[in-house]
């Protein structure tokens, strides 16, 4: 007959962190995760592109037809990906999530249904890169090198992937739906 003993070596559980207060993860996540982390993505991918050619140059053209594709891609992609984590997180109690009518402000636009939500958080980073990069594009001395596309690039979709993480976020507050 086998006894059981308690290992007296184990250690003990590991209690659970507290929530998140709701503002502070969508700050984090939407800054660093889904702005810096995506900006530094987009910039590499820009680079790998372009590499073969160096002395490249970007005009006005350029840089509309990239940020306009980029834009309908980063909405659809990040949207897809980040509402499963955001619901395993909601799930799993990392942050907590406010009332859905203290949602104000932009998260207002958002639907509670997945396409919708889709859709209106592409068309929200299509526009904000567009935007950000036609503002930029009065700024900046064009053509640019492709260093200065790569590093307008990068910033650019910092800023889109930031708004776009903002509205999936907000949309998987909004639906009431953490998944199974």
């Amino acid at each position: 007959m086998a006894k059981t003993m308690a290992n007296p070596g184990a250690a003990a559980p590991v209690p659970a962190r507290p929530a998140k207060p709701f503002n502070s993860y969508l700050l984090n996540k939407c800054i660093i995760g889904y702005g810096v982390i995506n900006g530094i993505i987009n910039a590499v991918i820009f680079y790998l592109i372009h590499m073969g050619d160096p002395a490249a140059r970007f005009g006005e053209a350029d840089i509309f037809h990239d940020f306009a594709l980029t834009g309908v891609l980063l909405g659809i992609l990040l949207f897809v990906i980040v509402v499963p984590l955001t619901r395993m997180d909601l799930r799993k109690g990392v942050f907590s999530g406010p009332q859905v009518a203290n949602l104000g402000g932009a998260a207002s636009l958002v639907p509670s249904s997945y396409a919708p939500a889709l859709l209106v958080t592409t068309v929200v980073a299509t526009v904000v890169l567009m935007g950000t990069g036609a503002f930029a594009a009065t700024l900046l001395p064009l053509p640019l090198s492709m260093t200065g596309m790569m590093l307008l690039k990068g910033v650019v979709c910092a800023v889109g992937g930031g708004v776009a993480g903002y509205f999936t976020i907000c949309y998987v507050v909004r639906s009431g739906k953490t998944g199974a």
